[in-house]
């Protein structure tokens, strides 16, 4: 494990590079790599020197020949700038690239490495602090290089968002390789799976290594990754060696778009968290992989490669987005049976959808299964983490000191406490118990097993939350509130509460009428409003969100409460039929006892008469259409028009002038650099003067600077504090090509679009109550709207824009407003109205109509010329 001290070194020389000019993560990892690993060449050369002074017999195979001495970091490293400079760019990188003989995976992925430091002073710097790190294990450099990934991640370069170790960790364990295994990962990135496939076989079957036969295994055919990035295949090539893998298959595979014939039923285990959210042409696609499910959805492709590949028997622990577990298209439903009735469906673990903050907040799930071709699925074994040891914020804290986090935690067992804040040593061990006292949980547990007859019977839908049982949350036929918390003594007055979100801190205090007081001086009863109210959004869950400072959740002490508490209900509520596995929209316990039931089986809220309250699943996963994505509320990166509308750009070999030209004939501001479909970074305004400033005369890539980019498929409000930070933000489309640059304006004219309803309603509202408040008595109001005294309408304030309908309906009281209009083309406006406010008030995901906005518009013309 990296100390600090370590760390901090690293940093230094990570800063060293950046002040340098050379702003790509990628590239900076790449270099500090190559010198690492010709610095640990010549001190293991060194060692075998020592031992052939010792015993007397020359070294049979050294690294370094008589006239390479050069080349050895020793001898280059006290040479004067420039000298060394010239040693290693002409000297050490063709040695680099030509090491290990033409047949070795480590040439061939160096055959492309390039020597990009851009003058002496820098090389000469770098190397100084690099001599102060000792590499003298494959651990040490192997955790070294771990950090520099890391530290890729953390600047978000390219796209290179790695797996948490942690969590490869678990699937790791979770499959319990052996050392006769041959493990395969189709999308491999920087191996960190193969790597740490590697650390569990050399800690958990050291003694079986130690057969000569068994070690040439592990060093040459027991790993295999596949990517079509020459740079991720050098990264992970690399990363390999570094952690003591002498010859892994590590090579070039486009694994969707090639014929998987040549590798089918090759691999016992594969490990894998392939790319997402994408889709493929049909002409792109591998036939074979169309044979066995037909779809454009990337993570459907990649579960049949993976099936495969497999060959029988063999195993699989993969991560996929939610989708696949609940998706209702044909290929979605196909691909789940085909899993559960021709295979063996092991497990589903349930991540929580922070797990890759900052990048993605999507939600995803780990699915392992077996090959089997003849079926075997019994039982599926379901588990909800919940806390993964890290904060599920942009921030990714850890909740606990570092011998508890983690599968194994050095400290040991967790306590019930840290439990909370770390489920992974849980999850695993009831894994290992799922065909034991798992049977015995109800569906109310963190984990439980779920029949295949049930799976059936739910035409295959593998969510965790259709089959999980619902807590109860009445007391007394009431809802838990605040104030019961704090009746209990579980929150006191002044309790401080905080959350995070997208970037943003938001905290609140308790009063003593048990309502939540934000800093502004809100007060609100209820934790989801006044969490809605904090972020400015309305669907935030509070009870989740809202933590103490010792980051337990008001859920967890409503849970708290409720073991405390007496139980029971009065009338059918939510808590009635979430135990039930139903729903009710809106929540039921906010409606009066007296609410009938309509002959068509549709229930009304006598207080709005607005939005039928319907009754419907809370497992229910939404309905899609045939290959349509899942609905998102609120907007996402891709709606933004300059997101996907293209790019122009310069490559990092361009000059000063015709970067200036392009921006000028074009009016930008900045523009990327990409080297094919590489990102090197951003040209702009400011970075071009900056390097003319420091130099007269300065090389282009002097005034390359760090790009930020994230994928089209972002939540838009996530990166509003990279655009803080950043000015501009560079988008990958679903080929992962860069597709366009965003901009603050660029997003608040999204918003400023997305408001402008909100206000138009608000003031069409105004206007409208106005005028029947002006002419209308109130108790005829009171009459027409509540005939059976059921409401709390105190006032015109009260009314909804039903309410306006049923008023003006009556033909006394739209003959009392006095309006020279056709009252039932009117109303039928007004209806239209209250469609559009209710999609909005809602979040509807479905865009409004284009002529939405012009319909509210023309009321309010209406209503400023024939209002009172």
């Amino acid at each position: 494990m990296i100390t600090g001290e370590l760390k901090s070194k690293v940093g230094r020389v990570w800063d060293a590079f950046w002040s340098g000019g050379i702003s790509n993560p990628l590239e900076v990892t790449e270099q500090i790599t190559y010198l690492l690993f010709i610095k640990r060449l010549d001190e293991i050369q060194t060692r075998k020197d020592n031992r052939a002074n010792r015993t007397g017999k020359p070294d049979p195979d050294p690294f370094f020949t008589e006239d390479q001495q050069e080349l050895r970091w020793q001898n280059f490293k006290a040479r004067n700038p420039e000298v060394m400079y010239g040693i290693v760019e002409q000297g050490v990188f063709p040695y680099l690239r030509a090491m290990g003989g033409d047949d070795s995976t480590y040439s061939h992925h160096m055959r492309d490495a390039r020597f990009t430091i851009p003058g002496p002073k820098l090389l000469a710097k770098v190397v100084d602090l690099l001599d102060t790190i000792s590499v003298e294990s494959s651990d040490t450099e192997g955790d070294i290089y771990e950090y520099l990934l890391a530290k890729i991640a953390t600047a978000g370069q390219n796209g290179q968002f790695r797996t948490p170790r942690h969590l490869i960790d678990l699937m790791v364990e979770m499959t319990q390789p052996k050392p006769d295994d041959e493990v395969c990962d189709p999308a491999c990135g920087t191996a960190g799976f193969l790597v740490q496939t590697a650390s569990y076989v050399k800690r958990e079957h050291a003694n079986a290594l130690l057969d000569g036969e068994q070690q040439a295994h592990f060093n040459a055919s027991m790993f295999h990754g596949f990517d079509f990035d020459s740079t991720m295949l050098r990264i992970g090539s690399m990363n390999m060696l570094l952690h003591g893998i002498e010859n892994p298959d590590i090579r070039y595979r486009d694994s969707l778009a090639e014929s998987a014939a040549g590798e089918s039923e090759r691999y016992s285990l594969i490990l894998a968290n392939p790319p997402f959210a994408g889709s493929l042409d049909y002409e792109s696609t591998a036939a074979d992989l169309l044979r066995v499910v037909k779809t454009k959805k990337t993570e459907l492709l990649f579960l049949a490669l993976f099936l495969r590949l497999l060959k029988p028997g063999g195993r699989a622990a993969v991560i996929v987005p939610d989708g696949v577990l609940f998706g209702s298209t044909k290929a979605h439903k196909e691909l789940r049976r085909t899993l559960v009735e021709d295979h063996k469906l092991d497990g589903v673990v349930k991540l929580p959808s922070g797990v890759f903050k900052p990048y993605a907040g999507v939600s995803t799930a780990i699915l392992l299964f077996t090959r089997t071709d003849s079926g075997g699925t019994d039982s599926i074994w379901f588990y909800d983490v919940q806390a993964d040891g890290f904060s599920l914020d942009d921030k990714r804290n850890p909740l606990l000191p570092e011998d508890r986090l983690g599968v194994r935690p050095a400290a040991g067992s967790l306590s019930e406490e840290e439990h909370t804040k770390n489920n992974l040593p849980d999850a695993l061990s009831r894994w290992f118990d799922r065909g034991g006292s798992e049977h015995n949980r109800a569906r109310t547990e963190q984990s439980f097993c779920v029949p295949k007859s049930d799976i059936v019977a739910q035409g295959y839908d593998l969510s965790l939350n259709r089959y999980a049982e619902r807590p109860r949350y009445l007391t007394a036929g009431r809802r838990v509130t605040m104030a019961n918390l704090l009746d209990a003594g579980l929150i006191t007055e002044g309790t401080h509460l905080s959350f995070e979100r997208a970037g943003a801190s938001y905290s609140a205090r308790v009063t003593a009428a048990g309502h939540l007081e934000l800093d502004g001086g809100q007060q609100f009863p209820s934790p989801n409003r006044a969490a809605a109210a904090a972020v400015g959004e309305g669907s935030v869950d509070g009870w989740q969100t809202w933590a103490l400072e010792d980051g337990t959740t008001l859920d967890r002490l409503r849970q708290r409460f409720l073991g405390t508490s007496a139980v029971g209900a009065s009338r059918p509520g939510a808590a009635e039929l979430a135990n039930e596995k139903l729903g009710a929209s809106p929540n039921f316990d906010a409606v009066p006892t007296s609410v009938a039931a309509q002959s068509n089986g549709v229930i009304r809220h006598a207080e709005t008469a607005e939005d039928p309250l319907q009754i419907q699943p809370v497992n229910e996963p939404p309905t899609q259409g045939e290959d349509k994505d899942a609905p998102v509320v609120g907007l996402t990166v891709g709606d933004l028009p300059s997101a996907l509308g293209g790019v122009v750009h310069v490559s990092p070999s361009a000059t000063f002038d015709e970067a200036i030209t392009r921006m000028m004939i074009n009016d930008y501001s900045q523009l990327p650099v990409l080297s094919g479909r590489q990102l090197r970074g951003a040209v702009t305004w400011k970075s071009i003067a900056r390097a003319r400033h420091a130099n007269h005369a300065p090389p282009f890539a002097r005034a390359i600077v760090q790009a930020r980019e994230v994928s089209y498929a972002q939540d838009l409000i996530d990166i509003l504090p990279m655009l803080a930070e950043s000015e501009f933000i560079l988008i990958r489309n679903r080929s992962n090509e860069i597709s366009g640059i965003v901009t603050a304006s660029d997003v608040a004219a999204a918003y400023g679009a997305m408001a402008t309803p909100f206000f138009l309603i608000g003031e069409f509202d105004q206007r409208l109550r106005q005028v029947l408040a002006s002419s209308i008595e109130f108790s005829r109001v009171q009459e027409l709207c509540d005939p059976e005294g059921n409401r709390s309408i105190a006032g015109f304030d009260d009314l909804s824009i039903g309410d306006y309908q049923r008023v003006l309906e009556n033909k006394e009281e739209w003959e009392r407003v006095g309006w020279s209009l056709d009252r039932k083309v009117f109303i039928e406006r007004l209806d239209e109205i209250r469609e559009i406010r209710n999609g909005l008030m809602h979040f509807n995901p479905q865009p409004l109509p284009d002529n939405s906005t012009h319909k509210i518009r023309h009321m309010i013309n209406v209503m400023r010329e024939y209002g009172n």
